[in-house]
């Protein structure tokens, strides 16, 4: 049975800047499966979480799929949530939202270049650090562990947790 894990993503799709992390985590930490369609919804901002827009794609993207075995995973940066109350109030909110739906929440703390090269970039800075990622294969010198964690910690996700149960684990 085929099945479709749609990625719902804080960057846009012209500097793609999520897609390359997250798709090299899974080709290192999961056998290929190529039973499972894997898609993006570009949300530009995390703020854009629950507009028209994106509910829209998520719901184009359901339906076009035969069975209705679709996984919408959102994959949001908590950025400075320990400092700022806005941000902990709208990332509650976003986890409250997937709840309600039925999505799965990944992480990123304090966002994903924080996680995969242990420092924070700059905007000009995250289409070639995506880029190198790739090519240079860093995946290989991250730390399972750090992608392993069910609390907000400095350089850490919990997204093999939840690719866990949509993937087989090499």
């Amino acid at each position: 049975m085929n099945k479709l894990i749609l990625f719902c993503l804080e960057t846009n799709k012209q500097s793609d800047t999520d897609r390359p992390y997250i798709m090299e985590t899974i080709k290192r930490f999961y056998k290929d499966d190529r039973k499972t369609v894997i898609r993006t919804v570009y949300l530009r901002s995390k703020t854009r979480y629950k507009e028209n827009s994106v509910v829209k794609e998520i719901t184009r993207c359901k339906n076009e799929f035969p069975n209705n075995n679709v996984t919408v995973i959102y994959c949001i940066d908590v950025d400075d949530y320990d400092t700022s109350p806005d941000t902990k109030t709208l990332l509650d909110n976003i986890k409250a939202y997937c709840k309600t739906n039925h999505y799965e929440f990944v992480f990123f703390c304090r966002d994903i270049e924080d996680v995969y090269w242990k420092r924070r970039a700059t905007k000009n800075e995250k289409v070639p650090m995506a880029t190198a990622f790739r090519v240079k294969h860093q995946i290989d010198v991250v730390k399972e562990s750090q992608l392993r964690k069910t609390n907000y910690a400095k350089n850490s996700s919990n997204i093999l947790i939840v690719l866990d149960n949509h993937f087989i684990k090499k």
